[in-house]
């Protein structure tokens, strides 16, 4: 009868380690399921916070593209038009004197090109010939200024590069 109820404690001993044991292991799951879970939350913030910077910092580079872009225009414009009220007024001193005839034929000849190197519309900052003819359009304004007596154009030109 001894050994009966020896293997039957044991049955249920075994049976109770084996509870214990499945007990424990589902703990172990569960700590894993756990960690497993922030690790998850982890890798889901930075994806986030990934996403979230790349759409605030291209609103930002607009914004400053933006800005810079009006800046470098502003700059260009007025230079453009100091340059168109220059050649104007020149223009309109040779017409108005009493001889015209004795303005030199590279001076004439070199107000007729500035004017006609003045854009009328604003050059895309892709346009690399449009910039060309403009660097073109500035020697040809200093060296009016040379031959009529004097700079009057900043010595440093300014820097309109992107």
């Amino acid at each position: 009868a001894r050994t009966t109820r020896d293997k039957r404690c044991q049955r249920e001993r075994s049976s109770g380690l084996n509870a214990m044991a499945a007990r424990a292991a589902a703990a172990i799951d569960d700590i894993d399921a756990a960690f497993d879970g922030a690790l998850g939350l982890e890798e889901h913030f930075l994806a986030a916070g990934y996403a979230e910077g790349t759409v605030r910092g291209a609103a930002s580079g607009q914004d400053d593209g933006r800005r810079l872009g009006c800046d470098r225009g502003r700059e260009l414009g007025r230079e453009l038009g100091r340059f168109r009220g220059r050649i104007d007024m020149l223009n309109a001193l040779v017409a108005a004197g009493p001889a015209p005839r004795h303005l030199p034929e590279r001076i004439s000849r070199l107000l007729n090109e500035a004017a006609a190197t003045i854009p009328t519309e604003p050059p895309a900052p892709q346009d690399e010939a449009a910039f060309e003819a403009i660097a073109e359009l500035r020697a040809k304004m200093r060296m009016l200024d040379a031959w009529l007596g004097g700079s009057r154009l900043p010595a440093v030109e300014p820097d309109l590069s992107f």
